[in-house]
């Protein structure tokens, strides 16, 4: 039987994956996606259970307004099933190094009126004075102020501005949740984007059944409009023939394309699914060099009873958001008392997603991408400590707790290539020196072969980069794809 030919083969149906099929479906490409999971959605997915409708880790929107979800299902004419809902309630607990307790404030996901914050982080007078400049500065820098930005750290940038601690903790924070990375590595172009998108376009959204329902509408539109999707199938090897792709090698089959687009991360993708002799040693050493993100450890709890009213948490203090110099103290075996923790509450967007009288809530925190990690059981054990001690009676309401974290991650999504990597919450290429101008290209060395997802293409913050990434990858696609037409 002849082998079946494709104009595009897009390898992983991720955020970055379907969105990019989506538009190439669109436009009329003959497609095929491959993933190795059952369901499409990548880290994204919805899991159905007894009931309950939940993602692995805590998943949020942002941006709410002007995501590249609402733009791609324009682009696709399918506006009408986006379902997305804003976030109205945040929780935000945070304890001051000099305090014993935490503080909480309820308060929307904008910062329109700072005054909650400035309350919360027990800012005086002057100190509220010295803060709204920096916060005013960051709401309305322009794209090429940001493109300025990529060669300084969050911290570096901070540092040049006269900042009250209470702020500086805050975006330390925001660093370990937005982006997984520490505020001393973490670029200021990167960083600062997030918090503009927050602070002006809302953020902490969701949509109507998860985000594994709508990035189903986006597999089920590849469907509908000539795309095919092969789940539960393995990628051995891209296939490379004098420089060129010429498809790819399953577990199962081969199929002929003369493009290639990868979801699976890009050191996946060079190191192990093409192979290092394809490529140039220098491009294969700076692919090795690229530091990945950290990941996220996450614990999701089944409650017999509604404790939690809020959408969505941060729960922190001074000690516990990491940089550099606290990361490496936990990896070496440090047990500190508290962690920073966030979570959300899937049903408390959308009451269809839990019984009744029940709710999940998924509730995560930093760690290394290291599959191996030794440290995530303590971490987790932390977590549970954290959510009962602002949520009194939290753990004896809970009937169920599972726990997902680096390893789980790399197995279902990315797989561990380089030791220590492979667990990673968002991906690569956030930190100063491999984000904005010296982003990984989408386009690499081989002729015909793509990246799309967190590690290329995109900026923002998780799911959105992701998607953003996919869609512009889909354009360079679609470019490459004319251009060879016209040559043969």
């Amino acid at each position: 039987m002849a082998k079946q030919k494709y104009d595009v083969v897009v390898v992983g149906a991720g955020p970055g994956g379907l969105c990019c099929n989506a538009l190439l479906c669109k436009w009329g490409l003959k497609t095929l996606l491959v993933d190795k999971n059952t369901v499409p959605g990548g880290k994204a997915i919805t899991v159905e259970r007894n009931g309950f409708l939940y993602d692995l880790e805590p998943k949020l929107q942002v941006p709410m307004t002007g995501s590249a979800f609402p733009q791609l299902y324009a682009e696709l004419g399918i506006e009408d099933q986006l379902g997305a809902i804003p976030c109205e309630q945040v929780s935000m607990s945070y304890r001051h190094k000099s305090a014993d307790k935490y503080k909480t404030t309820v308060m929307g996901q904008t910062a329109k009126d700072p005054k909650p914050l400035f309350d919360l982080w027990g800012l005086d007078e002057k100190e509220r004075e010295e803060a709204i400049p920096t916060l005013a500065e960051l709401a309305f820098l322009t794209p090429e102020q940001f493109d300025a930005m990529d060669d300084m750290t969050f911290d570096e940038w901070l540092s040049q501005r006269k900042v009250p601690w209470g702020v500086y903790s805050f975006f330390a924070m925001q660093a370990n949740g937005s982006l997984a990375e520490p505020i001393d590595l973490v670029a200021a172009s990167e960083q600062g984007a997030i918090m503009q998108h927050i602070a002006t376009a809302g953020g902490g959204g969701y949509y109507k059944g998860g985000f594994g329902r709508m990035l189903g509408d986006i597999a089920d539109y590849i469907k509908a409009n000539g795309g095919e999707i092969r789940m539960g199938t393995r990628v051995e090897k891209i296939k490379v023939s004098n420089g060129r792709v010429t498809g790819i090698a399953t577990d199962n089959e081969d199929f002929d394309a003369s493009i290639v687009v990868s979801d699976v991360g890009i050191q996946p993708t060079v190191l192990k699914l093409v192979g290092e002799k394809e490529f140039d040693k220098s491009y294969v050493n700076y692919v090795k060099d690229l530091l990945p993100g950290w990941a996220f450890t996450a614990v999701r709890y089944f409650l017999n009873k509604k404790v939690v009213k809020e959408q969505m948490a941060m729960i922190y203090a001074d000690e516990t958001w990491l940089n550099m110099e606290r990361f490496l103290k936990i990896r070496a075996g440090h047990v500190p008392e508290e962690v920073l923790a966030f979570f959300t509450v899937p049903s408390n967007y959308d009451p269809s997603m839990a019984p009744a009288d029940k709710q999940c809530i998924i509730a995560g925190t930093i760690c290394a991408p290291d599959p191996k990690a030794p440290e995530i059981e303590m971490q987790n054990n932390k977590i549970d400590q954290m959510l009962d001690k602002i949520f009194p009676g939290f753990m004896d309401a809970c009937y169920e707790r599972q726990a997902t974290g680096p390893a789980e991650i790399s197995a279902a999504t990315r797989d561990s290539v380089l030791p220590g990597q492979g667990g990673e919450c968002v991906g690569l290429a956030q930190i100063v020196g491999q984000c904005g101008k010296h982003k990984p290209s989408q386009k690499t060395p081989i002729a015909g072969l793509f990246i799309v997802g967190a590690d290329a293409g995109g900026r923002g913050m998780g799911t959105h980069q992701s998607g953003e990434s996919g869609m512009n990858g889909a354009r360079l696609v679609r470019r490459y794809h004319t251009m060879r037409q016209a040559a043969t």
